[in-house]
Formats: C-alpha cells, structure tokens, sequence
C-alpha cells in the first residue's frame, strides 16, 4: 500500500516541516530509522529506512535521495480520491564517514525533511549542516533543533500569487512585477514591528526595572546612529532595490548560523526541487535505434519505430504507461532528478495536467515492489540493474547510462485501438527523421511535407533551443506550448466520437467551424491542420482518456470554469489567432477585438488576459497589431483594451516594455479619438 503519514495531534496549522526523519546502517540489522520527530510518520519505518539509504550509499562521500509520503493509487477507473492527507515531498541527505575504528570501517547516517514544499531545495544547506550537528551530537535534541529552525523560516511577507499571476511573473522580463505586492506586504510587516517595540516602550513606563534597561538601550542606540553604523539602516535603505521578485528572500537561523534562502515564486503545480529537464532531454534525444521486428504499440510509437525517443517518452507518460529511470553505479540524487524532469515533461512543463507526482517514485528500489507494481503507470528511479531483467514490472525502461529507452516486450498492443498502416507510419518516421534528427538547424533548406506533424516540430524547436543555450525556463515553456496544442485536440476528438466532452464547451467547439461566433474564428486552413493532428494523435488520445492525468484535467477545466473571471470567450484561443493567424477577415478580426474590449473591463480580468500575453512571447505584441489596422473600429477597440491594461499595476510594465512605436501609436491614437 502506498505510505501514508499520521493525521497528528489536531493541529490544522500548516508548517514549514512536517517531519524530520533520522536512520543509519547498523552492521547487523541493516537499515534502520532511528529517529521520528516530532511524532511518528504513520509509515512503515524499515521502507522508510531503505529509501534513506539507497543502494551503493557507503561508495560515496554523500548523495541526495527524494521521495514522496501520501501517495494513493488510483482505482480501477484511473481516479485517485480527493480526501486524505497532502502530499509530503521528503528530501533526504545520505553521508559516509570512514573510520577505522568502527565495524567495517564506516559510519552511514541519513537526514531527511517532509514537507508540503514542492521548492524542497531550500532545505539542502540546512540539512547538511545539521546531518554534520548530529555526527557529533546524536540525539533527538539535534533534530529537535532542527525542526524548530526550519519551522521559524518567515514566509509571512511572500505574497500568495494567483495561478495567473505566476504565469506573468514566470516568463516576466521585468523582475520588478508584482513589487507592489511584496513592498505591501513589508510595510504590514514594519508597522506591526514598530506598534510591537511601541507597546513594549509604554509598558516599560510602568515598570522601573524595564524602564531602566529601555533608556540603556536608547542611549547605545543613539550613539551608534551619530556613528553612522545602525545595523540596520542600510539594509532597511536598500531592502527593495534590486531584488528578484521571482524569489522570495527569508533566511534560516541554526545554532547561531544565519542561512540566506530564495524561494522560487514562480513553481508549478507539478514542478518539484530544482531538476534539469534539459539533461533529460539531451540524455534521451541520441542516435536513432536501429527497428526491430516486433510490432509497434499505437500508444507509444506514433512514428512506428522511427518514433524520436523523447516522442516515445513523452507517449508512454501521457498514457499513463510503467516508466522505469534506470542508472547503475549513478548516485541515487541524480537518477531522482530525471524522475522529476519527466514529471515535468508529461505534465506540460508542470502546468498543463495534474496526477505526475501522485505517481512518482524519485527514488526507490526491490523493497519497495510491491507498493511500485500497485500503481498503475508509475514514473520510477533506480540504480538496481535487476529491473531490466525483469520487463514484466515496466513498460518503458530508459537507461541513463546508454541513452537508451526500450518499451518491453511483454507490453500489449491494445485490442481495438486505432491501427495505421506500415507504410504511413514509415513515410511519417522517415520525415521526422529527416527533421528531428539534423542537428544543424541553422539551416533552412528544404520545407515540412505533408507528413510533417507537431512532434517533428517540437523536436526541431527544442534541440534547436538547446543548442542556442537557451535556459530551463525557455524549454519548459516549449514543453508546456506543446502540451497545451495536444489537450486542445482532446475535447475536439470526444466531441466528434460521441457529441459531448468534459474539457471544452460543446457550443464553442460545435461553433469553431463558423467564423466570428463568439470570437471564435477558426480558418480552413486551421481546421485543416486539426484533422489532421486529431488523425494522426488519434492513439495517443484514446490512450490518454481515462489515465489520472485525464480525470484531473476534466476537473480543473470545471474548476477553471467556475473561478474564471473572462467566461463565455476562449482568452487563449484568440491571441493564438491574433498571434498566428494570416489570413482572417476583418470582420473576423473586429469580432475578437470587440469581444476582448466587452469582456476585459476589471482588474482581475487584465491580470487573466496578461497571463495568455507572456514577456517572452512578446508580450502585448500580437494586441498592438491593432494599432495599425485599416479599420477605425478596430483601432478603437485596441485603445481603449491598452487603457485598461495600463490600468493595471502589472499592465502598466506591459504597456511600458512594448516597442518604442506601439507605444507612440497608442499615445496618439488615444489623443486623436479624445479629440474627436
């Protein structure tokens, strides 16, 4: 069964650290957890121990190993209930002391935190320096310690983002969005400090002995104002300048050691610690494999056997398939971190869908069988070699020695799926071959024939992007784009099997092939390419409806509904036809532009219209087309949509980073039409 925690002693305050967790290599029981504070997991203490001490732990000096506690595997229909505990992410330090006088030779302890953290990086520094307390102190009081060092981090002035405004401030150019938030926050913080010291002041008046020590410590004060060395003062000057608001800065005190720590304000549901997905994706994006004989599995080979591997990859993780990270003789951290890569490519950059990391074992091995095979489409990590010898537990097993990913033979080929013929799927292969393959993408011979699909073009834009040295946050925004176009043909694909769907709205998608209805305007050439994607990803969708990802993705479009603040028109729709579109009609145009200027009227409503406009995509670019348009109505419309964005604290940087002439265009159409 899957490891849970207690429900604790009541106490619905949420921590920063729910657990701290201590085991240790005894010579003759083997692993064992040897502390549990402040209270017992709930878990089975000798699995906990075994992931704490990952295999070829006493090879090395130290490695990191993480894990999750509260995972529930889904039921027969692929759900995973609601209720019970929250998911607890674990990271755990692992250290080796060599010591001649101790059995042989070495003494193995390991360190870990629980959290309901998904930045569980911030913790590292932390955890080394107490694993190194409790080398020298090995006693609960040291994790005793700890737990209250961690749990006194102030997170009380880091403001609570909504899900847009993460997005803006994820793909923000300006480091400076959302100060407002943050500086009103500090300044709540530095009036309650001073009615706090002002209380204290009257409190001494009536208290001679706390009267007394109040003027000492106002005459020290003084004099060190007149020196000019107030400890605080330069920092209190200089405390918003030029800080990162992509981070938050708090910092940890442990035994008398202050350590800075950066939370990342800009994570992703499914985004956990600080992995590289571009390792995952050079690892995996090798040479192509020689084909083989077998036949190819409709779910994961939409290429036939030509299929890139990260495609191959990226398949079997939307299906929901067994996925085994293998790395043999790598440390135990490493294998976890291209766990956690594909947690965020399956999942659409971390974005997109939800369930990945219900399903994640980052790190875990043989004794952990049982609990791995009761989920299905599980994403594991492990460094013993004996999984590949055993297909029946995986469906796909990708070496991260070799770069290689085999799907195994005892996998099935789905009765009744969508089969296409060997020779389409061959000409389809050998095109994205030709495409994905080249690794000089500087050139610009040659054009995509009609075989040419979405996976040949991720491909070509990620390695191309790769190569460019473009950074994670770039890369994940292609994996997220992409992720996002394939869900946009899930509902499009219910709705023509059987005339109903739970992630769309039936009316707009029985209306998407009638220009202008509702802002909607979808070209033939558009509805042209979405057959044919539909046709083409038509085994990969059957195989993704009915997986968890599925069923949370129903759920969080109704959810999404329902909080949404700009209802009845598809925001993102409509700037991906502003962005992309060449050939649409001016009525067509005025219809969006119309719809935008109706629906986009209050605060909240910019704030979601800027998150479908990131920085890094240009930003307001595709509305400042406007601007220019023959048509008076629509330039009217776009004037009076930037004068609700400038409105807007963050619309306000949007409006001043866009291009020097929009920005001229929009002072002097605004003029104009105020004259007229």
């Amino acid at each position: 069964m899957a490891t849970s925690i207690a429900s604790g002693d009541g106490d619905v305050q949420e921590r920063n650290v729910e657990y701290i967790l201590l085991a240790e290599f005894d010579i003759d029981q083997g692993a064992i957890l040897k502390h549990q504070y402040p209270r017992p997991t709930g878990a089975d203490d000798s699995h906990l121990a075994e992931l704490m001490l990952p295999d070829g732990a006493h090879d090395r000096e130290s490695d990191w190993t993480m894990f999750f506690l509260n995972q529930r595997a889904p039921d027969d229909d692929g759900r995973v209930p609601d209720d019970g505990p929250p998911l607890l992410h674990v990271l755990n330090l692992v250290r080796t002391k060599h010591d001649k006088e101790v059995r042989r030779g070495a003494i193995v302890k390991a360190m870990a935190v629980c959290t309901r953290h998904r930045f569980i990086h911030i913790y590292q520094a932390i955890l080394m320096l107490a694993l190194e307390n409790y080398y020298r102190v090995p006693t609960v009081d040291t994790l005793a310690e700890l737990y209250t060092s961690v749990n006194q981090m102030d997170l009380s002035c880091m403001p609570q983002l909504s899900r847009h405004e993460t997005t803006i401030l994820r793909f923000s150019d300006d480091q400076n969005m959302f100060e407002e938030r943050f500086t009103q926050l500090e300044g709540g913080r530095r009036l309650a400090d001073t009615l706090s010291r002002d209380a204290e002041r009257l409190e001494a008046l009536h208290n001679p002995a706390l009267a007394e020590l109040a003027a000492s410590a106002s005459e020290e004060s003084a004099m060190t104002s007149r020196r000019g060395t107030a400890p605080d003062s330069g920092r209190a000057r200089g405390s918003t300048r030029n800080k990162d608001r992509r981070f938050f800065d708090t910092e940890i005190v442990y035994s008398g050691v202050k350590l800075p720590i950066r939370v990342p304000m800009t994570v992703y549901p499914e985004e956990i610690s600080d992995f590289s997905l571009i390792q995952l994706l050079t690892t995996f994006a090798g040479a192509l494999q020689a084909p083989s004989s077998k036949t190819t599995h409709p779910h994961l080979e939409s290429s036939g056997q030509y299929t890139h591997p990260i495609i191959l990859l990226m398949n079997g993780l939307l299906t929901q398939k067994r996925v085994i990270f293998l790395g043999h003789g790598k440390p135990a951290g490493e294998v976890a971190n291209y766990v956690l890569a594909a947690v965020a490519l399956g999942s659409g950059g971390g974005g997109v869908l939800r369930g990945f990391a219900n399903r994640a074992f980052p790190y875990t091995n043989l004794t952990n069988l049982d609990t791995l095979l009761s989920f299905s489409g599980y994403i594991a990590g492990v460094t013993n070699p004996a999984f590949e010898e055993h297909p029946e537990w995986w469906d796909l097993l990708c070496n991260i020695n070799t770069g290689k990913i085999t799907v195994s033979p005892a996998l099935a080929v789905p009765s009744g799926s969508h089969a296409k013929s060997q020779a389409d799927s061959l000409r389809r292969s050998l095109d994205s071959v030709s495409l994905s393959r080249n690794r000089s993408f500087s050139s610009r011979e040659g054009k995509p024939d009609k075989w040419n699909n979405l996976d040949t073009e991720f491909i070509q834009d990620l390695m191309l992007a790769i190569e460019r040295h473009y950074g994670e946050v770039a890369i994940r925004a292609k994996v997220e784009n992409y992720v996002r176009r394939f869900m946009s043909l899930v509902p499009l694909y219910e709705f023509e099997r059987s005339g109903s769907t739970l992630l769309g709205d039936p009316a707009h998608i029985a209306a998407s092939d009638k220009p202008g209805i509702d802002g909607y305007s979808i070209s033939p050439g558009d509805k042209e390419s979405r057959n044919h994607d539909i046709a083409f990803y038509q085994s990969r969708i059957e195989g993704f409806i009915g997986t968890q990802a599925y069923h949370n993705a129903q759920s969080d479009y109704q959810s999404m509904q329902s909080s949404s603040f700009i209802r009845g028109i598809d925001i993102a729709h409509m700037v991906y036809c502003l962005r992309n579109s060449t050939n649409l009609d001016v009525n067509e145009v005025e219809a969006i532009y119309k719809r935008l200027d109706e629906q986009v009227v209050t605060d909240d409503q910019v704030t979601e219209l800027l998150a479908s406009l990131p920085q890094s995509q240009g930003g307001l670019q595709p509305l400042a087309y406007g601007f220019y348009h023959p048509s008076p109505s629509i330039r009217l419309y776009t004037v009076r949509l930037f004068e609700k964005i400038e409105g807007n604290q963050a619309g306000a940087r949007y409006v001043r980073s866009t291009n020097f002439f929009h920005q001229c265009a929009f002072s002097n159409l605004r003029y104009a039409f105020s004259c007229s």
